[in-house]
């Protein structure tokens, strides 16, 4: 099963993360990677670590990374294509934060919407989110169609940071709808705030500008929309677009509908419903 593949992946990356944390390099500077951001020797460990095992398990795989790019040894189409983001968090891991991830999704073709199966591992607990077609690893601890009873109905929200500051719409409307919340936390790990959020420990993560790339997103949307949380993505349907992209792109998750529904009714155009 694939997500037995992706499941490996992850804990080979955490042990070869905490080996190199073992030694006190793990916030080196390495270079700047493919998509351009600075790559820090944690991240090019499980980048390697999680290669290795896709390389060794499916063979056929097509990789894009944020380190590496994108790379295909063999000849005519790939049979899997694998999308790497090996440290979701590199600014807080280069720190001592101990608030980062790694997510990896694979798809039979070249699509957001062709991917199988994913997973996003948690490096400070060890804990894996996963989904492969209708298997899930969690269950939420909410119903996604209840109204937020907690504070008078109030939720509970993960911001993206320049959500506030990109901008004055987007800043206004941010705003907004923090004075409508319970509390807003702003952690540094979309991926692992996308699943913490599908799970229910929160009631959202929102992203409003168009922040984040590809392997940013993916792992962990493929996991909610599995939980059944609601989706949206900016400026286009993010599950046409390929998984080779360099664009950027706002996304929202919403674990409980009515918290959603609220969020999209301020925004603007050209925010997509996800299904």
């Amino acid at each position: 099963m694939l997500r037995d593949v992706v499941g490996e992946a992850l804990r080979a990356a955490r042990d070869a993360l905490l080996d190199t944390i073992s030694r006190g390099s793990v916030g080196e500077p390495m270079g700047r990677g493919s998509y351009g951001d600075i790559s820090y020797r944690g991240d090019l460990v499980c980048e390697r670590a999680i290669v290795d095992v896709l390389n060794s398990r499916l063979g056929s795989v097509a990789i894009v990374s944020e380190e590496m790019g994108v790379a295909w040894r063999g000849t005519g189409e790939p049979e899997y294509w694998a999308l790497i983001d090996p440290v979701d968090g590199s600014a807080n891991m280069s720190r001592g934060i101990s608030f980062y991830s790694s997510g990896v999704a694979l798809a039979r073709g070249p699509l957001v919407r062709d991917v199988l199966s994913s997973g996003v591992i948690d490096h400070l607990t060890g804990e894996i989110f996963i989904r492969e077609e209708r298997y899930v690893s969690h269950k939420t601890s909410s119903d996604p169609s209840r109204a937020s009873q907690e504070d008078g109905g109030r939720a509970t929200l993960f911001f993206h940071h320049a959500s506030f500051k990109r901008d004055p719409q987007s800043r206004k409307i941010s705003i907004r709808i923090a004075e409508r919340l319970r509390f807003f936390r702003v952690m540094g790990s979309a991926l692992l705030e996308m699943c913490y959020a599908s799970v229910g420990r929160v009631d959202g993560y929102l992203c409003l500008t168009p922040e984040l790339r590809m392997m940013d997103i993916v792992p962990a949307l493929y996991f909610a929309m599995g939980m059944s949380c609601r989706s949206a993505s900016y400026p286009r349907p993010l599950l046409d677009e390929r998984l080779d992209s360099r664009s950027r792109y706002g996304i929202i998750i919403g674990s409980k509908q009515d918290v959603f529904e609220d969020i999209v009714s301020m925004l603007g155009d050209g925010w997509s419903i996800l299904v």
